[in-house]
């Protein structure tokens, strides 16, 4: 039995996850991609994954924290995503083979592990620097209030409708701040565009310039709907786009900058900026066609998000305006020149990732000062404000090329000595480089070079289910983290970045050919593709099969799993029978923290990790009420380690915890030709009451769907066993 079969040092593991969730290692700060799974957790899974179950815990966490070599243990992960088990298993001296079907996928994993000389990189940037960087600041420059030259950070936009009713211009400015911040509010006068400071917020600020009376937190546009300011008539926003016949236009209004002797400052734009704005737009047009951008159309057959095309954009690079494309063309074709190809790719890597901050999708953040990422969310979001970045960059300013340039150089600093940022009994943060542990990689074409070289590396673009040039038993674990069905469409994402990066990589990788990063193939839960629950499940299980083929029969599929509805865990766990294995245990973790999609008040934040064995199965020789019991204990136990590591518990958490212990000892008494006296399905069901009955016992106990304190541990778990005796039992008696 693996140390991860018996236990998971989640007690200690859990604060270093959660403090990771919010600021994540540089390695995996490189490049945006989405759910991408904690460092940490997997580093514990892997380390775990390998050890045995009678080594001593505080053995397992000193070599968390003082590095370890796993000598050339060989890991597998089919769907590697950014790459978190790729790296983490690389660091830990395994040799990896990574796996994913989406080209940028893959890209950014290629990137995260290979070395580089840092001096080399320096000079590139630094030749960059002088020259197209220089090129490109001269669009981004201003005059200060006291008259001198300074660098601009931002230009706010705002998108312009037409009164249906009366015809007015409605500018559709969800409000009129412009800085929320130190005891002084920045805003602008809704009549003549005037900047305002005033001494707080001001609900009748009055405009010096024109004597305008307004509130700057009330404006005219906002969830989906605007207010014409001529009539008073209220319209749908897609209304007025489909007048429009497009995406509608935009206007100039504002800027903010860098002075060297002033600092920064808000401004409205004066006849110098528009001019210089006209320059940008004339000199796009005259170079438009041999600028080098993504002339692809967006799909729309089949999309999941009807966004931007329901705003108008039919074409990827109306996500950015002329003084946008004709900078990052300029970039990409310096970029370009670069001889060497890894420090090429490098920095190929920090422009795909300036991207997500240089687009007309990005709104200012009046409380903090800086432009918010367009995936912030997993969706393309249209906004009525937009505000253009600088590309290049100054002093200030966020998501900018030299930016995301010195994130990629952080990373590769962190990959020659990489380090765990560790939590202390009394909650403090520090940090603890781990011995002589590296992320460096070399990347082999095949299995048997994989097996001759150190540190080696194997990785492909291409679908899973065809593993064919793994031999038979020859992977030591797999540890991955799949799909979850409909969460998350990786493809039409990635496409913002893939049209980008394709017209570098198409001449070089094969799978940057195609015009977008969707494949027939992509296990994906899509009913508008027409890729059903059952298309998805038939995908995942023939890779499934294929990872029982090249595992060793005494090695794990380890995998993180969370959902919030019961179908899915039902789906999960009848895949895993079909395709050999059965759940040996599902020890629960942090998932990715406060800033991860899936971690937000009221959703799931914690992961069950599935530990899969090949069948048969050890007999269980319980039937279905001693096996009930024997879950909820189990889901008890887990919810009291969960607590005392110091994590909230809510009733989703609960159900998670319940569902994965359920699948674990079903799967465990049905494998091969177990039987129970109730289906997976029955089982499945039956829990899910118990789950939601003891979330909401608590719930109303304390009146707080957020927190269960670990004081009342002791009482939920009465009520907990009770309740398989005593089915009508509430919480609420023993809480």
């Amino acid at each position: 039995m693996a140390f991860i079969e018996k236990d998971l040092p989640v007690k200690k593991l859990n604060p270093v996850a959660l403090a990771e969730g919010n600021s994540k290692k540089p390695v995996y700060q490189m490049h945006k991609w989405w759910a991408r799974r904690l460092g940490s957790v997997f580093r514990m899974l892997t380390l775990a994954t390998f050890a045995q179950e009678d080594e001593p815990e505080v053995t397992l966490w000193h070599k968390f924290c003082n590095g370890a070599d796993l000598q050339g243990k060989i890991v597998l992960d089919p769907f590697m995503g950014g790459g978190t088990t790729v790296v983490e298993a690389l660091r830990l001296g395994c040799k990896v083979i990574g796996v994913d079907i989406n080209p940028v996928a893959w890209f950014i994993t290629k990137k995260e592990v290979e070395p580089v000389d840092l001096d080399a990189l320096d000079a590139a940037f630094d030749a960059l620097e002088q020259t197209v960087g220089r090129q490109i600041q001269a669009y981004y420059r201003t005059t200060c209030p006291r008259g001198h030259d300074a660098d601009v950070m931002y230009y706010f936009w705002v998108k312009i409708a037409h009164c249906a009713r009366c015809g007015a211009k409605v500018r559709l400015f969800p409000n009129y701040e412009l800085s929320r911040r130190d005891h002084v509010n920045v805003c602008f006068c809704p009549a003549c565009l005037q900047i305002i400071e005033t001494a707080g917020y001001d609900p009748s600020t009055q405009c010096p310039d024109c004597g305008k009376v307004f509130d700057p937190r009330r404006g005219v546009s906002g969830r989906g709907v605007f207010r014409c300011p001529a009539c008073g008539e209220h319209q749908k926003l897609l209304d007025a786009i489909a007048c429009e016949g497009g995406a509608l236009a935009l206007e100039l209004h504002a800027l903010e900058a860098y002075c060297l002797e002033c600092g920064r400052f808000f401004k409205r734009v004066d006849a110098d900026d528009l001019a210089r704005w006209e320059l940008a737009k004339a000199e796009f047009e005259r170079r438009k066609e041999s600028l080098l951008f993504p002339r692809q159309a967006i799909p729309v057959e089949g999309r999941s998000d009807p966004r931007p095309v329901n705003h108008g954009y039919t074409h990827f690079w109306q996500m950015f305006n002329e003084r946008q494309l004709l900078c990052l063309s300029m970039l990409l074709e310096r970029i370009l020149d670069i001889p060497v190809q890894n420090i090429r790719e490098l920095m190929l890597l920090a422009f795909s990732d300036c991207l997500d901050a240089n687009n007309m999708f990005c709104k200012y953040e009046i409380a903090w000062h800086k432009v918010s990422l367009f995936f912030g969310l997993h969706a393309y979001h249209p906004i009525e404000r937009p505000a253009e970045n600088n590309v290049w960059g100054t002093v200030f300013g966020r998501g900018t090329f030299t930016r995301c340039f010195e994130k990629v150089r952080r990373a590769k600093v962190y990959c020659q000595r990489p380090y765990e940022r560790l939590v202390d009994l009394r909650g403090k943060r520090y940090t603890k480089w781990t011995g002589g542990e590296r992320i460096a990689g070399y990347l082999v074409d095949s299995f048997d070079q994989l097996v001759a070289t150190d540190q080696a590396v194997l990785l492909r673009c291409q679908s899973a289910e065809d593993l064919s040039f793994l031999p038979d038993q020859s992977v030591d674990a797999i540890i991955t983290d799949p799909p979850y069905f409909d969460n998350v469409q990786y493809s039409e994402l990635a496409d913002f970045f893939y049209v980008w990066l394709r017209l570098a990589l198409k001449d070089s990788y094969p799978w940057f050919q195609p015009e977008l990063s969707g494949r027939p193939d992509e296990i994906v839960q899509n009913e508008k593709l027409g890729k059903t629950t059952a298309f998805f499940k038939e995908g995942l299980q023939r890779i499934f099969a294929a990872c029982h083929r090249v595992l060793k029969d005494d090695g794990l599929l380890v995998f993180t799993f969370h959902h919030n509805q019961r179908w899915a865990w039902e789906g999960m766990a009848q895949l895993l029978l079909d395709a050999g294995f059965y759940v040996s245990a599902t020890p629960v973790v942090r998932s990715e923290g406060k800033s991860g999609f899936h971690s937000s008040k009221g959703n799931i934040r914690y992961d069950c990790v599935l530990v899969c064995r090949k069948q048969p199965a050890p007999p269980t020789g319980w039937d279905w009420a001693a096996l009930r019991e024997r879950i909820l204990e189990d889901a008890v136990r887990w919810t009291e380690r969960t607590l005392e590591s110091g994590m909230p518990v809510n009733e989703v958490d609960v159900f998670t915890i319940v569902m994965g212990k359920t699948v674990e000892h079903c799967t465990r008494a049905l494998a091969g030709e177990g039987k129970l006296d109730v289906t997976l399905a029955e089982a499945l069901r039956e829990m899910e009451g118990l789950a939601g009955k003891v979330g909401e016992g608590y719930v109303a106990a304390r009146g707080d769907s957020d927190w269960l304190e670990a004081k009342k541990v002791e009482q939920l778990s009465l009520f907990v066993l009770e309740s398989v005796s005593r089915p009508g039992a509430t919480a609420g008696l023993y809480l």
